[in-house]
């Protein structure tokens, strides 16, 4: 598995390193930081890339998203098991997100991804920027990968090819759709097995991007990835 070096040279805006040294010589290393992701009105297809503890878990729709969101803003995080989507709305007056766990949060792991739907005309640009504060996961992860559609993402925050700096281990007409929230439009990458290609080319997902996939067959997905 190729180990991706360069940290996010597109959209990290801040990253610190923080190490300790204890006496048997064993040393840590973590870095945190935070990303900005642009949302327009309507829907967006985002990850949450920068992780709240290092380890892919407690990562909550308050956590990420805070209060900053106009009223109604809702976030959907699909389950490939259940095939549904669970819905979580931000109620400004309260300032609290209602509904929609255990799958949005699900959907927050780095790795993952979700649909945010802010209100007003969809495609309009708005000031609205997320800020993702947190971790960078480092070392090989493994994601799961379903037969048939799921919502997925890279790990960390870089914007690299899903196969070639990645790993991504493509079956024969598997299918990865990129999705602008301006054009409110699908870009859909097949791969073919026969000539190692993908159709409108090799998918790249830009920093805080997230992805569907279909896949044609249940697998796994090992991502590496170290700070250097």
């Amino acid at each position: 598995m190729r180990t991706k070096a360069l940290l996010c040279a597109a959209g990290l805006l801040a990253v610190g390193a923080v190490s300790s040294m204890a006496q048997s010589n064993v040393y840590s290393l973590n870095v945190v930081g935070y990303i900005n992701v642009s949302l327009t009105n309507g829907f967006n297809l985002i990850a949450n890339q920068m992780d709240l503890d290092g380890n892919r878990t407690n990562n909550t729709v308050q956590g990420v998203f805070s209060t900053n969101f106009p009223n109604l803003t809702k976030v959907y995080g699909y389950s490939s098991a259940s095939g549904t989507f669970g819905i979580a709305t931000y109620a400004s007056g309260s300032g609290a997100w209602v509904g929609g766990q255990p799958n949005v949060n699900n959907a927050l792991s780095p790795g993952g991804g979700v649909w945010v739907q802010i209100p007003g005309t969809s495609g309009t640009p708005t000031p609205l920027t997320l800020t993702e504060v947190g971790n960078v996961v480092q070392g090989s992860h493994d994601l799961a990968v379903a037969t048939g559609f799921q919502i997925l993402s890279l790990i960390p925050p870089v914007s690299a090819t899903v196969k070639t700096a990645f790993g991504y281990p493509a079956a024969n007409l598997d299918k990865i759709y990129q999705y602008n929230a301006v054009t409110r439009a699908f870009t859909i990458h097949t791969f073919a097995a026969s000539s190692g290609v993908w159709t409108a080319g090799e998918p790249t997902p830009a920093v805080g991007e997230a992805f569907w996939l279909q896949s044609t067959s249940a697998k796994t997905w090992t991502q590496s990835f170290t700070v250097q």
